[in-house]
């Protein structure tokens, strides 16, 4: 593929504080491109290295998550030389709005996240900021984006990390469906790696949750 200027900028998306995302058109496709920014506070060949070891983690990481059958944007191109990522356009609703709007269409969704996560999991990735805000849904079914968190591990407190962000998004935004959302979410995610495992990294959730609410106490106390 040619250079950056084949791509025409269409429309400003979202100014994050590691990215800015945008729409853009190449060869009459609608695309997402993710251009990490530089960082000022850091020495300018250390934030191109640091910004460049990023790109091609998150690039690699939601090749592999294709691979294993994950719903998530494919990748078209990789630019490093100013460190984005052009990927394919989601063209579908925010998964907020459903939670908001259509409880029962959320939790028939969330049986299909739960086999999404269940898929990367038994794969060997964590996504590092499964929210809400970070799934789409086309055409009645989930995809996940924003994979800039993720990485490859099997470790269960990687992958339960996930699973425990995905809940108290949940709780603190859609305490009323939270439940019955996880109990769904959770289904769907043991039929992709078994009963054991499942509980095995929903015990570590537990503990997470013990660990965040001895540091939430302990922040309060010293105020």
């Amino acid at each position: 593929m040619g250079g950056q200027e084949e791509f025409l900028s269409l429309e400003l998306v979202k100014i994050g504080a590691e990215a800015v995302i945008y729409k853009v058109i190449w060869r009459g496709l609608l695309l997402i491109a993710k251009r990490r920014v530089p960082k000022p506070y850091r020495h300018p060949d250390l934030d191109i290295e640091i910004r460049r070891k990023r790109t091609i983690n998150e690039a690699r990481v939601m090749h592999r998550s294709k691979m294993l059958g994950v719903s998530c944007p494919a990748i078209i191109h990789v630019e490093l030389s100013t460190s984005t990522i052009y990927m394919q356009y989601i063209e579908g609703r925010d998964m907020r709005e459903i939670l908001a709007c259509e409880p029962e269409e959320a939790l028939r969704i969330a049986t299909k996240i739960g086999e999404l996560v269940g898929k990367m999991h038994r794969g060997g990735i964590y996504h590092g900021d499964v929210v809400p805000s970070n799934i789409m849904v086309a055409n009645g079914l989930p995809v996940l984006i924003d994979f800039g968190l993720s990485g490859f591990s099997l470790e269960i407190e990687e992958q339960a990390i996930d699973v425990h962000l995905l809940e108290r998004s949940l709780k603190a935004n859609y305490p009323a469906i939270t439940d019955s959302f996880m109990q769904r979410f959770m289904k769907g995610y043991e039929s992709i790696v078994g009963i054991e495992y499942a509980r095995q990294v929903y015990q570590r959730v537990l503990e997470i949750r013990k660990r965040a609410r001895y540091v939430t106490r302990g922040l309060r106390h010293e105020g």
